[in-house]
């Protein structure tokens, strides 16, 4: 068992280095029991998320999107937020949300994970996101061909849903940046030919 305080204090110095200008109000949104013997982890703060989190007997949620953004807050309590609230108090549930800083962090960021599933090594940071690189460019060992390269993503990663087949068909260099990195295709570094190949969580185009 282990005092919440605790874990928010662990939480917020881990992420402080990478403490980039952010669209989420990031940390402890909502206070649940003072002590915590089972986290739970997911991406978006659902009603679904909360009652799951309950059947399992979850004390703390970590999420990448909490509740609360900038330019969006909550003028009143209509009848979902409503329900948001009473599913949290029901679960006595603490939630934690980290935006962007859990994208950029170099070590336990979604992007430097990606890299690490794919074996490959972390060179310069990628993916612009509020003036900041949220993701990073890695470099694997030698080239492969691009149909191997989706092989190791959809082993090692998820499943592949759109294939923009506009590039080289042997690739070494990845821009890696998950979530809404469709406008990495902006990146610098794409124009001075450092990037073979960019791997994202949503697309537009």
């Amino acid at each position: 068992m282990v005092a919440r305080k605790d874990i928010v204090k662990f939480l917020n110095q881990l992420f402080s280095e990478v403490n980039v200008p952010d669209f989420s109000y990031n940390g402890l949104q909502f206070e649940g029991k003072e002590e915590v013997t089972k986290i739970v982890a997911g991406v978006d703060a659902t009603i679904q998320f909360f009652e799951e989190a309950k059947k399992r007997n979850g004390d703390f949620a970590f999420v990448h999107h909490g509740l609360f953004w900038k330019g969006a807050e909550w003028s009143r309590l209509d009848k979902y937020n409503t329900r948001i609230f009473k599913s949290l108090l029901d679960a006595n549930l603490n939630l934690f949300a980290m935006h962007l800083p859990l994208d950029a962090h170099p070590e336990v960021g979604n992007n430097a994970i990606i890299a690490k599933l794919l074996d490959a090594e972390k060179i310069a940071p990628f993916g612009l996101c509020k003036g900041n690189p949220v993701g990073f460019i890695g470099k694997l060992k030698e080239p492969v061909s691009i149909e191997e390269l989706k092989e190791r993503i959809e082993n090692k990663v998820a499943k592949i849903n759109t294939h923009l087949n506009f590039g080289k068909k042997m690739v070494q260099t990845i821009g890696i940046v998950s979530g809404g990195g469709w406008n990495s295709v902006l990146d610098p570094a794409v124009y001075r030919g450092e990037v073979d190949v960019i791997f994202t969580g949503e697309i537009q185009h």
